[in-house]
Order: C-alpha cells, then structure tokens, then sequence
C-alpha cells in the first residue's frame, strides 16, 4: 500500500535534520581542531621568545654578519700607518707629543734637535719637580717628555701634569732602555698605548726602536716593542738600524753603554724627521 504523502513529508524532513546536524558537528569540529592548531603554534612561538629573552642574548645580540662587523671595525680603532703620522705631523701648527727616557729628555738631544730642525717650539720635562714642562708658551708645538730611567709606566703615572693641555697631533713613544724583560716591556707599552687612545683617539701614535746599546744588549727587549707594534697596528722608527748602517763607529754615536753622543743624538734625529717627512 502507498505511503501516505504526511509520511513521506516527515521522512524527508527527518533527513534533511539529520544532513543538517551532520554539517553543523562538522563544521563545529573544523573550527575547534583549527583553533587549537593555531593556538599550539602560537605558543611554540613564545616559548622560544621567551627562551631568548631569559637568556639576554638572542633578543639584543647582533646576527652574526653584524657581529663580524663591528669586530672588524674595533680592531681596525686605534691602528695607524706611517702615512697617518706623516699627514698629523705635516700640519700647519702641528704638536707633537714625544714620550720617553733620557736619550730625549736635554735641549741637545733628538726631541729638540727634531723640533729645532722643523721651526717647532718647544718644552722640556721638568725632571726634577716632576709636575710640568719648562719653556711652555703658547707657541709651543713640541712637549719632550722624556724623563731618567723611565719605561713606559712613567707616563701612565704622571699622567695629568705630562699630557698637554691641547690634545696634541702626534705621540712618538721611546722607550726600551730601562726594562728587565720583553714582557714587562710590551705590557706597559700596551697601557700607555690604551691610555692615549682613550685620551686622544684621532692623535696617531708612533714607536722609535731606540739606539743600540753596547753589543746591542737590548736586541731582545727592542725587538719585542717592535713585535708589540706590528701587533698593534702601531708604526714604527728603526732608529738602531740607522745607528747599525752608520759609517761611524759605534763608540762615536754613544757616550757610554747607552747613551747618545752629540752624533748619535743628531743622527737619531735625522731619522726621525726623515721618516715623518716621507
């Protein structure tokens, strides 16, 4: 017997509720397992922020590519040519700043001999009250700070009353006379090195090979400064090399076991103002 058309009406209405229900549940489970796969990636991604910003490094740290490169730029600080030093020194009204012992510490000796030679004016280190320079005025242009038996140290120590007033152009440090050993000499050379970058980091700096001593007893202590300069970006003046290839005897161009005669002093400053002249 036929169904009657209340029968069929309700059977497909029942179908139709129960397409319904099935798309509705779906739906309703796309949305959920949605929801949760983005919330899971949203908090892997903040606990691996929050990893790096516990540790202080990966959220400030530079990426490898600026690390290399501000490194780079740091070591390049603070080196200087020879071709530097020559510009600083070749200025109109240039200073010049001479650091060293007592092989350049009278007015007849190469500090002044170089200044004497260049029209520079200059002043002494007062060796004895030890807290300022002699012949200063505002002309001045050379500051000879040389002092007995000094290394490198002396200057650190004195620091205030031995660095100019006015930043000068250049520094020449000469030392190496007065040390018991290599390393001792290039680790005060090194803190003097520091301190006058931190002072005046334009002031190119260079570093005189001092005179040989009799049968060159301080090869080792000098050839470690020169070690120390090259490793520093610092140039240097071979001032015992020009001792070395000189047609005077060595006895001429000392007094002693180390000290300059008046030849040697006005050799040692021939050398340095040859090396600065280019």
């Amino acid at each position: 017997m036929a169904r009657s058309p209340d029968r069929r009406s309700s059977a497909l209405a029942l179908v139709v509720a129960l397409v319904l229900l099935v798309l509705v549940v779906g739906l309703w489970a796309f949305v959920f397992l949605d929801h949760r796969q983005a919330s899971s990636a949203q908090a892997s991604t903040t606990g691996s922020g929050a990893g790096s910003s516990s540790s202080g490094e990966s959220s400030s740290s530079p990426s490898p590519e600026s690390s290399s490169s501000d490194g780079d730029e740091g070591a390049a600080e603070g080196e200087w040519s020879m071709d530097d030093a020559r510009e600083a020194f070749a200025a109109d009204g240039s200073r010049v700043l001479v650091l060293g012992d007592e092989t350049g510490d009278g007015w007849d000796e190469w500090a002044f001999l170089l200044a004497e030679s260049q029209g520079m004016p200059g002043a002494m280190w007062m060796t004895q009250t030890e807290n300022g320079y002699s012949g200063v005025t505002e002309d001045t242009r050379l500051w000879s700070g040389g002092m007995t038996e000094a290394t490198a140290d002396y200057p650190v120590e004195h620091w205030d009353p031995m660095w100019p007033s006015a930043d000068p152009d250049l520094v020449l440090l000469s030392y190496g006379h007065h040390y018991s050993s290599e390393d001792e000499a290039t680790q005060s050379m090194e803190e003097l090195r520091a301190a006058i970058a931190e002072e005046a980091p334009k002031t190119p700096i260079v570093v005189v090979l001092q005179n040989p001593q009799a049968d060159d007893a301080n090869a080792s202590v000098r050839e470690a400064i020169a070690g120390w300069a090259e490793e520093s970006g610092l140039p240097t003046i071979d001032v015992a090399a020009a001792f070395a290839e000189s047609d005077q005897p060595p006895d001429n161009l000392r007094l002693d076991e180390m000290h300059p005669s008046t030849a040697g002093s006005q050799l040692w400053a021939e050398t340095v103002e040859e090396a600065l002249a280019g």
